[in-house]
């Protein structure tokens, strides 16, 4: 994907790593117009490249934190019904429609294993869903999870 010219590149750079940079710091750090900087944040938008915005909330900062993946197993032609369900449920903070033995990949949070074992009775029993099975993360090595930028041009 082109991310546009240099200024573009840096103005990427700098929102990637604060994005509650106001508009006119940013067009200080660049050299241009407040408006210029704008215009371009609404055309990297536009473009895609900005994609959206949203809070990223520290849920690995709660000591009690565990993650996990759940990979749920359905009934042919249930997946989409399914998503809507899933969406629901706020400790599941990400589901992929995925090939293979299951068909949707969630990427949980919650504060107690009892909690992540609920979660599954629960999936279980609805109606769609042939099986879920559990991966509990160990440690986090590597996370580029935050790719939204979170833009908020003043």
């Amino acid at each position: 994907m082109d991310y546009g010219d240099s200024i573009d590149r840096n103005l990427i750079s700098m929102l990637e790593e604060n994005a509650r940079l106001p508009a006119s710091e940013l067009a200080r750090r660049v050299g241009l117009a407040r408006s210029s900087v704008q215009e371009r944040i609404e055309r990297l938008e536009r473009r895609g490249i900005i994609l959206g915005y949203r809070a990223i909330v520290g849920r690995h900062l709660v000591a009690q934190s565990i993650f996990a993946y759940l990979f749920i197993a359905t009934a042919p032609r249930a997946a989409q019904r399914l998503f809507a369900i899933l969406r629901e449920y706020p400790e599941i903070l990400a589901a992929d429609a995925t090939s293979g033995p299951a068909n949707i990949m969630c990427r949980v949070c919650v504060n107690f294993l009892e909690d992540l074992d609920a979660l599954i009775e629960d999936l279980a029993k609805m109606e769609g869903i042939e099986s879920v099975t559990s991966s509990v993360v160990l440690s986090n090595k590597i996370n580029r999870e935050s790719g939204l930028i979170n833009v908020r041009a003043q």
